[in-house]
């Protein structure tokens, strides 16, 4: 069973208050056509290379802007263009261009970093503005792969081939405490993860450490049975290791038949 997140609202997330935070003096939403952005770069893990070192002085394209006039978090913007008509375009747009072609969408980060431009980050925030007589151009719908968790990307659709914590919460409408214990365990990457690592992670914001261990204990163990029915089904699953020896991640096919014992 596939399960499809619904994309964010189209809302922009510029502020209305202030009048030059609206449209950025530079180019903010400039895009190229797919073919020329891979023409000009390689994509790696949210950053674009030159394909061309001619002229160049590093192989990363671009630097990191300070969006001092509007107040922004600092983006990393790419010059193009000749010398008499240079155009600066955000990496984010770049990165998607590369990806996917032209899109009529605002872009954002998921996780709220600007120069986080993994294109599993970018999300859509609002629709472009469009310049009078000006036709945006549109991306295809990229082709969806099926995923192997049965859920699908919020940002561009495809299936998630590799699921995270952060996508597993988001998806199975998993609570704060669970969460954290999910974060915790996962952080093991499969590896047997200690009752004392766990007890940290969920009392993190409390200055006294937490309660006693034997009520630590028992939240721990109302929260485990509650996250392990919401991952049911999912290909995630939280195996019991062994008496004292803590808790471990199980991903794909044996999560289905991972033991349930909190």
């Amino acid at each position: 069973m596939n399960i499809f997140i619904k994309k964010p609202q189209f809302t922009s997330y510029r502020n209305k208050s202030n009048p030059e935070d609206r449209f950025p003096s530079w180019q903010s939403f400039a895009q190229i056509d797919k073919e020329r952005a891979q023409t000009l770069f390689d994509y790696r893990d949210g950053r674009l290379f030159w394909r061309s070192m001619v002229g160049r002085r590093r192989p990363e394209a671009g630097s990191e802007l300070m969006r001092k006039t509007t107040g922004g978090d600092p983006v990393w913007v790419i010059s193009l263009g000749s010398r008499h008509e240079i155009r600066r375009y955000m990496r984010s747009y770049l990165v998607w261009n590369w990806h996917y072609g032209r899109t009529d969408r605002i872009l954002r980060p998921l996780d709220g970093d600007h120069l986080n431009d993994r294109i599993e980050n970018i999300a859509f925030a609002g629709p472009l503005p469009v310049e009078e007589g000006i036709t945006p151009a549109l991306a295809p719908t990229p082709h969806l792969a099926e995923s192997r968790y049965g859920v699908n990307c919020p940002c561009c659709g495809a299936g998630v081939q590799v699921m995270t914590a952060d996508l597993a919460i988001q998806v199975y409408g998993i609570s704060d405490q669970q969460a954290r214990i999910l974060r915790a365990i996962w952080g093991g990457k499969g590896k047997p993860v200690q009752m004392e690592r766990v007890f940290s992670e969920m009392y993190a914001d409390d200055p006294d450490g937490g309660p006693t261990h034997e009520k630590m204990y028992l939240a721990f163990k109302v929260a485990m049975s509650h996250l392990r029915t919401k991952l049911e089904g999912s290909g995630i699953a939280v195996e019991t290791v062994g008496y004292r020896q803590g808790y471990r991640l199980v991903l794909g096919d044996r999560a289905t038949s991972s033991d349930s014992t909190a």
